[in-house]
């Protein structure tokens, strides 16, 4: 009987050893990239001020701490207006089309660096086709967007959710037109 309280309490600590670990890690993003996603943040804030805003943890190893270099962002609407305009049918009205946006924000040493991911990236990619945004951009299998301006590389997907609409390009080249401006305004 002892033996099992004891491997009982052993794993009870265990797990809340576990939790609070987990629990406790937080991310330290870079000060330049705190600023830039703060401002693009905040003009979400301001321009969409019924979206809700949810920052995520990068992918990390077990044990590891999560990148400096890379910042994370959702924002979720449950009625996405410009959506709305591009898929209604002028017949109908309009359906209510629910929209997530992620976005990833990389920061490089440099932008000559973030040039040269994105150049080698695209080289790699069979459907990247280039696209007038920011300093340098590219749509890839039709429905995510990359760019950079300045020295921050930027991912963008959008997902219409309970419509076949995810490569809904003027919305998400809106977008991107809009980071990118509120990034050179920083």
């Amino acid at each position: 009987m002892t033996r099992s309280v004891l491997i009982g309490c052993l794993s009870v600590l265990i797990l809340l050893v576990g939790l609070s670990n987990s629990a406790a890690q937080t991310q330290v993003l870079r000060p330049d990239l705190q600023k830039v996603g703060t401002a693009v943040e905040t003009y979400f804030q301001k321009t969409k001020p019924d979206w809700r805003h949810e920052s995520v943890l990068p992918a990390t190893p077990p044990g590891g701490q999560p990148s400096p270099y890379v910042a994370i962002h959702f924002w979720a609407v449950e009625k996405c207006e410009i959506a709305e305009r591009s898929v209604a049918d002028a017949k109908t009205d309009k359906p209510p089309v629910s929209c997530r946006i992620k976005l990833a924000i990389y920061e490089s040493d440099s932008a000559s660096a973030a040039l040269e991911g994105l150049t080698n990236f695209a080289s790699k990619q069979r459907t990247a086709t280039a696209l007038l945004v920011g300093d340098k951009g590219y749509v890839w299998r039709g429905e995510n967007i990359v760019f950079i301006k300045d020295k921050f590389t930027f991912w963008l997907s959008v997902d219409l959710r309970g419509r076949d609409h995810t490569k809904n390009m003027d919305l998400m080249k809106s977008l991107a037109k809009q980071i990118g401006d509120v990034v050179a305004a920083r």
